[in-house]
């Protein structure tokens, strides 16, 4: 019974996937990890531009959630319920080519769904590619991918924006 508790604390409510708390957590973590390696990572930030009030669209952004938790496939690999309204991925140990596989992978998954009835919304993705320092503070990370992603909302349906984010 205990575990239960444990667990209902980092997962989202509505979606089971992680809350924005435990994604910050790792990505502390991971951030610091990244330093001492010198990998990157990559931080997505996904708006499904849905209605949250309307029934019907509070069971896509489960269905959401579970197609992007599908497209990722290393255990290292985050998904999370960032806000309200969007979802956050979080990417350690890959460089911003790996970054547009995992984009085209849940896009093309999404087109797949939308084709045979099962989904059907526009997300829109901004994502940030860095290799963490102690020069970059990681709040500008975030900062910076939802700048990408308010991009991404401007160049149409389904658009995406991906940077590369460096200070030296």
């Amino acid at each position: 019974m205990i575990f239960s508790f444990q667990n209902a604390s980092f997962r989202d409510t509505e979606t089971g996937l992680y809350n924005q708390a435990y994604f910050m957590e790792v990505f502390n973590r991971e951030w610091h990890r990244l330093i001492r390696d010198k990998h990157s990572l990559s931080i997505l930030l996904f708006n499904p531009h849905i209605n949250l009030l309307n029934e019907a669209d509070m069971s896509k952004l489960i269905q959401i959630g579970n197609l992007l938790t599908e497209q990722t496939l290393r255990s290292t690999d985050i998904i999370c319920r960032f806000n309200k309204y969007c979802f956050a991925m979080g990417l350690f140990g890959l460089d911003i080519q790996g970054t547009h596989v995992i984009v085209k992978r849940i896009q093309d998954a999404l087109l797949l769904k939308e084709k045979i009835g099962l989904l059907n919304c526009n997300i829109s993705i901004g994502a940030v590619n860095v290799t963490p320092n102690i020069n970059i503070e990681p709040e500008s990370i975030f900062e910076k991918t939802i700048t990408a992603l308010h991009c991404a909302e401007e160049s149409g349906v389904n658009g995406f924006q991906i940077e590369s984010y460096a200070v030296h």
